[in-house]
């Protein structure tokens, strides 16, 4: 199994609660700023959260400026947000996520990580996470 990058243990406490992607009052998503935040906190473009949401060009662009996801969207968004800020405790620099995620895995049978949640598939990363949290390989 190719495992992620590991934070120096020092570095395993979680990161302050600024920095983590969040989710407005009543657990109502902002995607606007749920799509800045993984620009800027993880590097990611455009096309990559078309692929990660699965949604449209067009839905995605929309979002980004300011107009109001549908819900499924924003069940979506909050999928990828816990995804990304578990994997960003297992990092020490979060643009090493992305990076990560593009690469061919064979924990994933040769798949990149994207392929795999473009597949919706997001539950195989969920038991690479725990079991590298856990040290369980099982």
């Amino acid at each position: 199994m190719k495992t992620l990058p590991r934070r120096p243990a020092t570095s395993l406490l979680p990161p302050p609660a600024a920095t983590r992607l969040r989710l407005a009052s009543a657990g109502e998503l902002q995607t606007y700023g749920v799509i800045q935040r993984f620009q800027e906190d993880f590097g990611l473009t455009q096309t990559v959260m078309v692929r990660l949401s699965g949604y449209s060009p067009r839905s995605v662009a929309s979002w980004s400026k300011g107009i109001a996801a549908t819900e499924p969207a924003r069940r979506k968004f909050t999928e990828l947000i816990r995804l990304f800020d578990a994997l960003k405790e297992l990092m020490e620099d979060p643009r090493q996520v992305i990076t990560w995620m593009q690469e061919p895995n064979p924990a994933f049978d040769g798949s990149t990580p994207l392929q795999v949640i473009e597949r919706g598939e997001s539950d195989r990363l969920w038991k690479m996470i725990y079991a590298l949290e856990s040290g369980d390989p099982g």
